[in-house]
């Protein structure tokens, strides 16, 4: 950690610009080329891939800018490489197909609200979506006037007030992570690497990252791509290796044979093994524990000894369900509320122990150095009015649609929530390189509601901004731009110009789907499957029928409170315990755990003394770097061939 002295004496950063007229062209490559390929893929069969458009507009972009004589600087390579994923990524108006969906749906019918004792689609809001009836519903088109109020109302409180939010936390939050605690970002170390590799191509960092990206794009042919082209060219569901995972939950080696309700298994993902390279073995021997004692252990005590507290699981559990099936079941059942409790008792034992740190960090962010000026953070005055304005406002806009919820309960998710765990993100990327899912502060919204005993649909659809998700994330990116000499502000620019090309893409091609097909139908597949049960697990949720635990959140927060004030005293004794990882473990699968764990046992007990400890630190980013560019190549080519090959049979000849 750098004291304050060794920042305000730190020389002025060299930093350039990295948005230019060929970054901005690479996003409208990646919005207007491959999200249609995103988005047909999602709906037909549900594949995702949206990591693989980050590596192949990278590369293509990088190899073009190469022949072409005029090489993409690393500043240029970093604003493709960081947004293209946001401006191919799964197109937001496909959930306003789903809420359509929501309200004419047979299987929305079969709920009944308890408040109103009438069916669901009846008494969702017409805000939300336009109603079953609504002359819009024959159509299927956003260009109608039932459609403008769903969709500006969502857009301005979720889209233009979150965005604003996130950047004012950011700017908060990088001033401590990086600044002042100079928190490692393992990912951020490995995407620094690529982009460097890529644009300088260091002979002997060139071969290494070749070899291990045509390894891995080897692996990946057997692990993903045989399989994709089989399903597209035959209809033929094969697997040559076990993916995500090797199933060791059920089956002749399962554990539910003497622990039922627990969930194992072994990743096959080949980044799920190179990720224990880049993150310190403690934290990975603390992940893997808790890991363990909450999907094994913890899943199989609530399933026996403690089935009365969770009475629906126990009902739910079947012998012989996969680890996909448990694990799903488990979460909604058992370890949501828990969860949400370790996350916001991290926060608490950041703020109990690293306040100096935070408060050396707002000092430097009121009166900053000419090198962090230099950097283009946002002075702390318009942070602070963009943080307090954009939450008021989301508060505001809330109350006015749920008037009858209380507002103190919606402040404090919006203002004093979004701060809990955007700190609580941040330090988890910034040490272990994972973050908490987006569903958690929802659950604890859906909790609040029901723990106040509101009895209307309104306030489980619609809510303030809570925030703390992506900020986490910008302030890795702001570490990547240090590490790749790029100015941050570039970065924020940049994503305004991606989300704005996001939506107008969007819109266009969620529309083109929907005019050609209903959605969902036989005509997109993966939508058949997938959205019924969506439709379900939400009716569950608006009816009632999954209910909020509270005491879990208080419970298990103070236990880990505990447990981080034990550890704290163990690391000062000389017993290494790592917090963040046992915090990170709760979250990550025991597949996942396990392999990264091995992996980083290989990676320091073997690589390490085989290569030399020097060497092996100079290229360990660079390995997990070539690793994800072949995993990502092979995935976004058999995923574009199975576009191409489906995508003929819709044709009129």
């Amino acid at each position: 950690m750098m004291d304050s002295g060794e920042i305000l004496e730190q020389k002025e950063r060299i930093l350039k610009p990295g948005l230019t007229y060929r970054s901005a062209l690479a996003l409208v490559f990646a919005s207007l080329v491959i999200m249609p390929v995103q988005l047909y893929l999602i709906l037909v069969s549900g594949a995702n891939i949206a990591s693989a458009a980050v590596y192949i507009t990278v590369i293509l972009f990088t190899e073009l800018s190469f022949l072409g004589g005029s090489p993409l600087t690393k500043q240029e390579i970093f604003i493709v490489y960081t947004l293209a994923g946001l401006a191919a990524s799964n197109p937001v108006f496909i959930a306003f197909v789903q809420r359509k969906y929501l309200v004419t749906s047979p299987f929305s019918w079969s709920f009944i609200d308890p408040f109103t004792r009438k069916p669901l689609p009846e008494v969702i809001p017409w805000w939300y979506v336009p109603p079953y009836n609504a002359p819009s519903t024959a159509i299927r088109s956003f260009f109608h006037p039932d459609w403008v109020i769903p969709m500006v109302l969502s857009t301005f409180q979720f889209g233009v007030l979150y965005i604003i939010e996130e950047i004012a936390l950011t700017m908060m939050l990088a001033q401590y992570a990086i600044e002042v605690e100079n928190l490692p970002f393992p990912l951020a170390q490995v995407n620094s690497q690529m982009i460097i590799t890529l644009t300088e191509r260091p002979k002997e960092k060139m071969s290494i990252f070749a070899i291990t990206a045509t390894l891995s794009g080897a692996y990946a042919l057997f692990l993903y791509g045989i399989p994709i082209l089989m399903f597209a060219a035959f209809g033929v569901s094969m697997q040559l290796i076990p993916f995500p995972w090797i199933d060791l939950t059920t089956g002749y080696f399962g554990v539910e044979k003497i622990m039922p309700g627990a969930a194992y298994g072994i990743a096959t993902d080949a980044l799920a093994w190179v990720t224990g390279f880049i993150l310190p073995l403690n934290l990975l021997v603390c992940q893997f524990i808790s890991s363990i004692a909450v999907w094994v252990f913890g899943s199989w005590l609530a399933l026996t000894y403690f089935r009365g507290i969770f009475p629906t699981w126990a009902e739910e559990w079947k012998k012989g369900m996969s680890l996909q099936l448990v694990v799903q079941r488990a979460t909604l059942r058992v370890w949501v509320y828990p969860q949400v409790g370790i996350i916001i008792a991290l926060a608490a034992l950041t703020i109990v122990f690293k306040y100096k740190s935070i408060i050396k960090a707002f000092k430097i962010f009121i009166h900053p150095p000419a090198s962090i000026k230099a950097s283009g953070y946002l002075s702390f005055k318009t942070s602070m009015l963009m943080y307090f304005g954009a939450t008021s406002l989301s508060i505001v806009v809330f109350h006015l649609f749920v008037p009858d919820f209380p507002i103190w309960i919606a402040a404090l998710f919006s203002i004093g929530l979004t701060f809990f765990i955007g700190i609580a993100n941040t330090r988890m990327l910034g040490e272990a390189a994972t973050t908490l899912t987006a569903d958690l502060a929802g659950y604890l919204w859906y909790g609040s509601v029901l723990l106040v005993g509101y009895p209307k649909v309104d306030a489980m659809l619609f809510s303030p901004v809570i925030g703390g998700g992506s900020a986490a994330g910008w302030v890795q990116n702001i570490k990547t731009a240090y590490l790749t000499e790029t100015k941050p502000i570039d970065f924020f620019k940049a994503y305004v110009i991606a989300v704005i090309l996001y939506h107008i893409f969007s819109i266009i091609y969620v529309s083109f789907m929907w005019a050609i097909a209903p959605i969902p139908s036989s005509v997109y597949p993966a939508t058949t499957i997938y959205w019924p049960i969506t439709v379900i697990n939400q009716g569950m949720f608006l009816t009632r029928q999954i209910t909020g635990k509270p005491f879990l959140i208080a419970g298990s927060a103070a236990l880990f409170f505990i447990l981080g004030v034990v550890g704290n005293i163990l690391n000062k004794i000389g017993i290494p315990f790592n917090i963040v990882g046992l915090a990170t473990g709760t979250l990550t699968l025991p597949p996942f755990a396990t392999s990264s764990l091995i992996g980083g046992i290989i990676g320091k007990y073997v690589l390490q003394r085989y290569i030399g400890k020097e060497k092996w630190n100079e290229n360990k980013a660079v390995i997990v770097a070539g690793v994800a560019l072949g995993e990502g190549i092979i995935v976004g080519i058999f995923s574009a061939f199975t576009m191409m090959s489906k995508s003929t049979w819709l044709l009129p000849y």
